[in-house]
């Protein structure tokens, strides 16, 4: 942890651009920089003593003498106790999302700290690293009202990083669906389910009203995305970013609308 801030400060060009970053970029880079650290002090980092001191004690180790007067030249000390509220904002909204987290105490083989509180980088914290993470991360945070069925399964295992069991759960949901609103039996399932149950002609969850051509598109679009998503995802890992994960879950909750438009009718 000794490294910690002099990393976090070496992120950023100076002081005026920590300071003009919006929150949550801010506490981006204060997570990146607390990363590989699995007890963390909270009041021994930000703290003045450990961030600044260091630059103007030359009995410090850790940085030599050019080093020490180019990140004064960076950071002047005028702004020493500013950068300090900031940073205890950025830490606090990575605690209210779920980045990091207070340790559990009295763990095996470990000997306890007493009273003082320390933390550690969550599971969610540890997908964030690259500001894209970050960015796709927000987007998933401000997604339009999911089906019910989606927002109760999947919610969880997306804040986890746990994207392709949320995706093959999301269109998982999708079939046990389509099966049940169109009354078709367990032996129904997958690809072949989704052409029986929007079969133009024949399907019970087709819409009689639709052109014959939307009605082909319909089928099409589950039997794809039935395809696409939930039959890779169920037979191999498949590596993709949050943003990605979360468009396929938005997808999932659509499909599970139009299903129960179907069984309404």
């Amino acid at each position: 942890m000794v490294q910690t801030f002099p990393t976090l400060l070496e992120m950023l060009p100076d002081a005026d651009s920590l300071l003009n970053l919006p929150i949550e970029e801010l506490a981006r880079h204060l997570l990146v920089s607390l990363r590989g650290d699995q007890s963390i002090i909270r009041e021994n980092i930000i703290s003045h003593d450990f961030m600044f001191s260091r630059f103007d004690d030359n009995r410090r180790p850790g940085l030599s003498q050019g080093k020490r007067g180019e990140m004064r030249q960076r950071y002047p000390r005028e702004h020493d106790d500013k950068i300090l509220f900031r940073l205890m904002e950025a830490w606090q909204w990575l605690e209210r999302e779920g980045f990091v987290a207070p340790r559990p105490t009295n763990l095996s083989r470990e000997r306890s700290l007493g009273m003082v509180p320390t933390y550690f980088v969550t599971k969610r914290g540890q997908t964030i690293e690259a500001p894209e993470s970050l960015e796709a991360y927000r987007k998933a945070d401000s997604l339009p009202k999911l089906h019910p069925i989606i927002a109760q399964k999947l919610s969880s295992l997306f804040s986890q990083g746990d994207y392709d069991t949320a995706i093959f759960q999301g269109f998982k949901e999708v079939e046990i669906a389509v099966r049940k609103a169109g009354g078709y039996t367990d032996t129904d399932y997958g690809v072949p389910l989704m052409r029986k149950a929007f079969h133009v002609k024949t399907g019970n969850l087709t819409d009689p009203n639709q052109p014959e051509s939307e009605k082909e598109a319909r089928l099409a679009l589950f039997a794809g995305a039935i395809g696409s998503y939930k039959n890779p995802f169920s037979h191999r890992d498949v590596n993709v970013t949050p943003e990605e994960a979360a468009e396929m879950i938005i997808l999932a909750s659509h499909l599970l609308r139009i299903v129960d438009s179907r069984k309404q009718t």
